[in-house]
Protein backbone atom coordinates (compact mmCIF):
# COMPACT_ATOMS: atom_id res chain seq x y z
CA UNK A 1 0.00 0.00 0.00
CA UNK A 2 1.34 3.39 -0.98
CA UNK A 3 1.59 5.96 1.76
CA UNK A 4 -0.67 8.96 1.17
CA UNK A 5 0.86 12.28 2.13
CA UNK A 6 -1.52 14.84 3.66
CA UNK A 7 -2.48 17.70 1.38
CA UNK A 8 -2.17 21.19 2.78
CA UNK A 9 -5.06 23.49 2.05
CA UNK A 10 -3.71 26.67 0.50
CA UNK A 11 -5.68 29.84 1.03
CA UNK A 12 -5.51 32.62 -1.57
CA UNK A 13 -3.48 34.80 0.75
CA UNK A 14 -0.93 32.03 1.27
CA UNK A 15 0.13 31.78 -2.37
CA UNK A 16 3.86 32.68 -2.35
CA UNK A 17 3.65 34.82 -5.48
CA UNK A 18 0.49 36.70 -4.47
CA UNK A 19 0.96 40.48 -4.13
CA UNK A 20 1.39 41.63 -0.55
CA UNK A 21 1.14 45.43 -0.63
CA UNK A 22 1.63 45.64 3.12
CA UNK A 23 5.38 45.45 2.56
CA UNK A 24 5.30 48.56 0.37
CA UNK A 25 3.77 50.42 3.32
CA UNK A 26 6.30 48.86 5.68
CA UNK A 27 9.19 49.94 3.49
CA UNK A 28 7.80 53.45 3.05
CA UNK A 29 7.35 53.90 6.80
CA UNK A 30 10.89 52.74 7.54
CA UNK A 31 12.48 54.89 4.84
CA UNK A 32 10.49 57.93 5.95
CA UNK A 33 11.64 57.48 9.54
CA UNK A 34 15.27 56.88 8.62
CA UNK A 35 15.64 59.75 6.15
CA UNK A 36 13.73 62.27 8.29
CA UNK A 37 15.79 61.36 11.35
CA UNK A 38 19.07 61.65 9.46
CA UNK A 39 17.99 65.05 8.13
CA UNK A 40 17.13 66.37 11.57
CA UNK A 41 20.46 65.14 12.92
CA UNK A 42 22.34 66.91 10.12
CA UNK A 43 23.69 63.63 8.76
CA UNK A 44 21.75 63.42 5.51
CA UNK A 45 23.72 66.44 4.34
CA UNK A 46 26.86 64.27 4.27
CA UNK A 47 25.26 62.04 1.65
CA UNK A 48 23.91 65.01 -0.27
CA UNK A 49 27.34 66.63 -0.15
CA UNK A 50 29.07 63.89 -2.07
CA UNK A 51 29.36 60.71 -0.09
CA UNK A 52 30.34 58.93 3.10
CA UNK A 53 33.38 56.60 3.21
CA UNK A 54 32.45 53.25 4.71
CA UNK A 55 35.43 53.33 7.06
CA UNK A 56 34.21 56.59 8.62
CA UNK A 57 30.64 55.47 9.18
CA UNK A 58 30.98 53.74 12.54
CA UNK A 59 31.99 56.64 14.78
CA UNK A 60 29.62 58.66 16.97
CA UNK A 61 29.58 61.47 14.40
CA UNK A 62 29.18 59.23 11.38
CA UNK A 63 26.34 57.45 9.70
CA UNK A 64 26.09 53.92 11.14
CA UNK A 65 27.27 51.44 8.56
CA UNK A 66 24.15 49.32 9.04
CA UNK A 67 22.00 52.32 8.06
CA UNK A 68 24.01 52.93 4.91
CA UNK A 69 23.75 49.29 3.95
CA UNK A 70 20.02 49.38 4.51
CA UNK A 71 19.68 52.47 2.32
CA UNK A 72 21.76 50.73 -0.34
CA UNK A 73 19.46 47.72 -0.21
CA UNK A 74 16.51 50.04 -0.81
CA UNK A 75 18.18 51.84 -3.68
CA UNK A 76 18.61 55.16 -1.89
CA UNK A 77 22.41 55.07 -1.89
CA UNK A 78 25.08 53.31 -3.92
CA UNK A 79 28.45 52.02 -2.75
CA UNK A 80 31.40 52.63 -5.04
CA UNK A 81 35.01 51.97 -4.03
CA UNK A 82 34.10 51.96 -0.35
CA UNK A 83 32.10 55.21 -0.45
CA UNK A 84 28.32 55.55 -0.13
CA UNK A 85 26.59 58.26 -2.16
CA UNK A 86 23.01 59.01 -3.16
CA UNK A 87 21.59 57.11 -6.11
CA UNK A 88 19.41 58.82 -8.72
CA UNK A 89 16.37 57.64 -6.74
CA UNK A 90 17.90 58.91 -3.51
CA UNK A 91 18.57 62.31 -5.04
CA UNK A 92 14.97 62.56 -6.24
CA UNK A 93 13.63 61.67 -2.79
CA UNK A 94 15.94 63.94 -0.81
CA UNK A 95 14.98 66.89 -3.00
CA UNK A 96 11.54 66.52 -1.41
CA UNK A 97 12.74 65.51 2.05
CA UNK A 98 10.69 68.27 3.69
CA UNK A 99 7.58 66.15 3.30
CA UNK A 100 9.25 63.33 5.23
CA UNK A 101 10.40 65.64 8.03
CA UNK A 102 6.98 67.28 8.24
CA UNK A 103 5.20 63.93 8.44
CA UNK A 104 7.54 61.77 10.52
CA UNK A 105 8.61 64.34 13.06
CA UNK A 106 5.81 66.86 13.07
CA UNK A 107 2.79 64.60 12.88
CA UNK A 108 3.95 60.98 13.14
CA UNK A 109 3.14 60.75 16.83
CA UNK A 110 -0.20 62.49 16.19
CA UNK A 111 -1.16 59.78 13.71
CA UNK A 112 0.10 57.10 16.11
CA UNK A 113 -2.41 58.36 18.70
CA UNK A 114 -5.37 58.19 16.32
CA UNK A 115 -6.83 55.14 18.07
CA UNK A 116 -6.79 56.90 21.44
CA UNK A 117 -8.29 60.02 19.85
CA UNK A 118 -11.08 57.89 18.38
CA UNK A 119 -11.93 56.25 21.71
CA UNK A 120 -11.58 59.44 23.73
CA UNK A 121 -8.66 58.09 25.75
CA UNK A 122 -6.56 61.06 24.58
CA UNK A 123 -7.31 64.39 22.99
CA UNK A 124 -5.30 66.36 20.50
CA UNK A 125 -4.14 69.66 21.93
CA UNK A 126 -4.13 68.61 25.57
CA UNK A 127 -2.62 65.10 25.64
CA UNK A 128 -0.83 65.10 22.28
CA UNK A 129 0.39 68.03 20.19
CA UNK A 130 2.48 68.38 17.07
CA UNK A 131 6.20 69.14 17.34
CA UNK A 132 6.65 72.81 16.48
CA UNK A 133 10.29 72.57 15.48
CA UNK A 134 9.79 69.54 13.22
CA UNK A 135 6.75 71.15 11.59
CA UNK A 136 8.64 74.40 11.04
CA UNK A 137 11.69 72.64 9.62
CA UNK A 138 9.61 70.43 7.35
CA UNK A 139 7.47 73.35 6.20
CA UNK A 140 10.57 75.42 5.39
CA UNK A 141 12.02 72.60 3.29
CA UNK A 142 8.70 72.08 1.50
CA UNK A 143 8.30 75.81 0.97
CA UNK A 144 11.77 76.20 -0.51
CA UNK A 145 10.77 74.55 -3.78
CA UNK A 146 6.98 74.28 -3.72
CA UNK A 147 5.96 77.67 -2.30
CA UNK A 148 8.73 80.29 -2.30
CA UNK A 149 9.42 80.45 -6.06
CA UNK A 150 5.70 80.94 -6.78
CA UNK A 151 5.30 83.46 -3.97
CA UNK A 152 8.34 85.42 -5.13
CA UNK A 153 6.96 85.62 -8.66
CA UNK A 154 3.65 86.95 -7.36
CA UNK A 155 5.31 89.52 -5.07
CA UNK A 156 7.29 90.89 -8.00
CA UNK A 157 3.99 92.26 -9.33
CA UNK A 158 3.33 94.55 -6.34
CA UNK A 159 5.17 97.20 -4.32
CA UNK A 160 5.72 96.68 -0.60
CA UNK A 161 8.26 97.71 2.02
CA UNK A 162 7.20 96.20 5.36
CA UNK A 163 6.00 92.61 5.84
CA UNK A 164 4.28 90.88 8.74
CA UNK A 165 4.55 87.10 8.49
CA UNK A 166 1.72 85.52 10.49
CA UNK A 167 2.80 82.05 11.61
CA UNK A 168 6.33 82.55 10.31
CA UNK A 169 7.84 79.26 11.53
CA UNK A 170 11.62 79.50 11.40
CA UNK A 171 11.39 82.72 9.30
CA UNK A 172 12.98 81.27 6.17
CA UNK A 173 10.49 83.01 3.87
CA UNK A 174 10.77 86.30 5.76
CA UNK A 175 14.56 86.16 5.44
CA UNK A 176 14.29 85.37 1.73
CA UNK A 177 11.89 88.29 1.18
CA UNK A 178 14.19 90.69 3.03
CA UNK A 179 17.14 89.61 0.90
CA UNK A 180 15.24 89.55 -2.40
CA UNK A 181 13.17 92.74 -2.06
CA UNK A 182 15.14 94.77 0.49
CA UNK A 183 12.15 95.06 2.84
CA UNK A 184 11.83 95.00 6.61
CA UNK A 185 9.72 92.43 8.38
CA UNK A 186 8.23 91.07 11.57
CA UNK A 187 7.37 87.43 12.12
CA UNK A 188 5.00 85.98 14.71
CA UNK A 189 4.83 82.31 15.65
CA UNK A 190 3.37 80.37 18.55
CA UNK A 191 6.07 77.66 18.76
CA UNK A 192 9.02 78.67 20.99
CA UNK A 193 11.28 76.18 19.23
CA UNK A 194 10.52 77.71 15.83
CA UNK A 195 11.08 81.23 17.18
CA UNK A 196 14.43 80.19 18.64
CA UNK A 197 15.53 78.73 15.30
CA UNK A 198 14.27 81.86 13.52
CA UNK A 199 16.41 84.07 15.74
CA UNK A 200 19.51 82.05 14.91
CA UNK A 201 18.71 82.12 11.18
CA UNK A 202 18.14 85.89 11.18
CA UNK A 203 21.44 86.48 12.96
CA UNK A 204 23.28 84.15 10.57
CA UNK A 205 21.81 86.09 7.63
CA UNK A 206 22.99 89.39 9.22
CA UNK A 207 19.44 90.75 9.14
CA UNK A 208 18.88 91.50 12.82
CA UNK A 209 18.47 95.21 12.06
CA UNK A 210 15.70 94.57 9.51
CA UNK A 211 13.90 91.39 10.56
CA UNK A 212 12.60 90.36 13.98
CA UNK A 213 10.52 87.43 15.17
CA UNK A 214 8.32 87.50 18.23
CA UNK A 215 6.81 84.46 19.94
CA UNK A 216 3.06 84.93 20.10
CA UNK A 217 -0.35 84.00 18.76
CA UNK A 218 -0.81 85.10 15.16
CA UNK A 219 -4.54 84.85 15.77
CA UNK A 220 -4.38 87.77 18.23
CA UNK A 221 -4.17 90.73 15.86
CA UNK A 222 -4.32 93.27 18.68
CA UNK A 223 -0.94 91.99 19.88
CA UNK A 224 0.74 92.75 16.52
CA UNK A 225 1.02 96.56 16.32
CA UNK A 226 3.31 96.35 13.29
CA UNK A 227 0.30 95.47 11.13
CA UNK A 228 -0.77 99.12 11.13
CA UNK A 229 2.29 100.02 9.06
CA UNK A 230 2.54 96.83 7.01
CA UNK A 231 1.74 96.90 3.32
CA UNK A 232 1.98 93.09 3.09
CA UNK A 233 0.78 90.34 5.42
CA UNK A 234 1.82 86.75 4.75
CA UNK A 235 -0.11 83.77 6.08
CA UNK A 236 1.16 80.43 4.84
CA UNK A 237 -1.05 77.55 6.03
CA UNK A 238 -2.36 79.59 8.97
CA UNK A 239 -5.90 80.64 8.08
CA UNK A 240 -7.32 77.13 8.35
CA UNK A 241 -6.33 77.31 12.03
CA UNK A 242 -8.47 80.44 12.37
CA UNK A 243 -11.27 78.68 10.49
CA UNK A 244 -11.06 75.92 13.12
CA UNK A 245 -13.16 78.19 15.34
CA UNK A 246 -15.86 78.57 12.69
CA UNK A 247 -16.57 80.75 9.67
CA UNK A 248 -17.65 83.65 11.86
CA UNK A 249 -14.21 83.61 13.51
CA UNK A 250 -12.50 83.60 10.11
CA UNK A 251 -14.64 86.48 8.86
CA UNK A 252 -13.98 88.46 12.01
CA UNK A 253 -10.24 87.89 11.59
CA UNK A 254 -10.17 89.02 7.95
CA UNK A 255 -12.37 92.05 8.62
CA UNK A 256 -10.27 93.14 11.59
CA UNK A 257 -7.09 92.70 9.59
CA UNK A 258 -8.63 94.94 6.94
CA UNK A 259 -9.35 97.69 9.44
CA UNK A 260 -5.85 97.53 10.97
CA UNK A 261 -3.79 97.38 7.79
CA UNK A 262 -3.65 100.32 5.36
CA UNK A 263 -6.09 100.38 2.47
CA UNK A 264 -4.33 99.06 -0.61
CA UNK A 265 -2.15 96.70 1.41
CA UNK A 266 -1.98 93.09 0.30
CA UNK A 267 -2.27 89.69 1.94
CA UNK A 268 -0.48 86.66 0.53
CA UNK A 269 -1.99 83.34 1.58
CA UNK A 270 -1.09 79.71 0.87
CA UNK A 271 -3.54 76.94 1.70
CA UNK A 272 -4.16 73.29 0.77
CA UNK A 273 -7.63 72.50 -0.53
CA UNK A 274 -9.51 69.54 0.97
CA UNK A 275 -9.21 66.10 -0.62
CA UNK A 276 -11.58 65.63 -3.53
CA UNK A 277 -11.72 61.84 -3.42
CA UNK A 278 -9.91 61.33 -6.72
CA UNK A 279 -8.07 57.98 -6.65
CA UNK A 280 -4.71 59.39 -7.74
CA UNK A 281 -4.52 62.34 -5.33
CA UNK A 282 -1.24 62.94 -3.53
CA UNK A 283 -0.70 64.75 -0.22
CA UNK A 284 -4.23 66.19 0.06
CA UNK A 285 -5.94 63.15 1.70
CA UNK A 286 -3.21 62.91 4.35
CA UNK A 287 -3.22 66.68 4.92
CA UNK A 288 -7.01 66.65 5.22
CA UNK A 289 -6.98 63.75 7.71
CA UNK A 290 -4.33 65.31 9.92
CA UNK A 291 -6.24 68.56 10.13
CA UNK A 292 -9.48 66.74 10.84
CA UNK A 293 -7.68 65.12 13.80
CA UNK A 294 -6.84 68.65 14.96
CA UNK A 295 -10.52 69.56 14.46
CA UNK A 296 -9.64 71.87 11.56
CA UNK A 297 -11.45 72.15 8.24
CA UNK A 298 -10.02 73.15 4.89
CA UNK A 299 -11.61 75.36 2.26
CA UNK A 300 -11.54 75.22 -1.51
CA UNK A 301 -10.19 78.11 -3.57
CA UNK A 302 -13.77 79.33 -4.04
CA UNK A 303 -14.42 79.09 -0.32
CA UNK A 304 -11.41 81.31 0.43
CA UNK A 305 -12.46 83.76 -2.28
CA UNK A 306 -15.96 84.05 -0.84
CA UNK A 307 -14.54 84.72 2.63
CA UNK A 308 -12.06 87.37 1.46
CA UNK A 309 -14.47 89.28 -0.73
CA UNK A 310 -17.16 89.23 1.93
CA UNK A 311 -14.61 90.68 4.36
CA UNK A 312 -13.76 93.55 2.01
CA UNK A 313 -10.71 92.23 0.16
CA UNK A 314 -10.41 92.03 -3.65
CA UNK A 315 -8.64 89.29 -5.55
CA UNK A 316 -5.34 90.26 -7.16
CA UNK A 317 -4.02 86.85 -8.22
CA UNK A 318 -4.53 83.11 -7.66
CA UNK A 319 -2.16 80.38 -8.78
CA UNK A 320 -1.38 76.77 -8.02
CA UNK A 321 1.64 75.75 -5.98
CA UNK A 322 4.02 72.81 -6.20
CA UNK A 323 2.21 71.11 -3.33
CA UNK A 324 -0.59 68.97 -4.77
CA UNK A 325 -3.89 70.77 -4.28
CA UNK A 326 -2.34 73.89 -2.78
CA UNK A 327 -3.18 77.41 -3.93
CA UNK A 328 -1.51 80.78 -3.52
CA UNK A 329 -3.91 83.72 -3.03
CA UNK A 330 -3.03 87.40 -3.23
CA UNK A 331 -5.77 89.78 -2.07
CA UNK A 332 -5.90 93.58 -1.76
CA UNK A 333 -7.37 95.39 1.22
CA UNK A 334 -10.34 97.45 0.10
CA UNK A 335 -12.03 97.56 3.50
CA UNK A 336 -13.74 100.93 4.09
CA UNK A 337 -12.34 101.05 7.62
CA UNK A 338 -8.75 100.45 6.53
CA UNK A 339 -6.19 103.05 7.41
CA UNK A 340 -5.32 105.51 4.65
CA UNK A 341 -2.16 104.78 2.69
CA UNK A 342 -0.77 101.54 1.32
CA UNK A 343 0.33 100.58 -2.15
Amino acid sequence: MTDVQPTLKVEPGDVPDAPRPVFELFEGFALTSVLASLERAGLLARLEGGGVPADSAEGEDGLPLATLRYLAQRGIVEETDGTFSLSARGQAITRDKGYLVWLQGGYGHVLAALGDFSTGAQRYGSDVIRDGRWVADGSALIGRDDVSPHATAVLETIDFSHVVDLGCGNARFLIAAANRFGVTGVGVDLAPEACEDAGHAIAAADLSDRVIVRCGDAGDLDAIPELADADLAVAFFLLHEIFEHGRDALMSYLRKLGTIMPRGAHMLVAEVQPASGAPDERWRPEFTLLHAIMRQQLLTEQGWHDAFTEAGWSRHEVRELGLPGAVLLLYRNDAPGGAEGGA
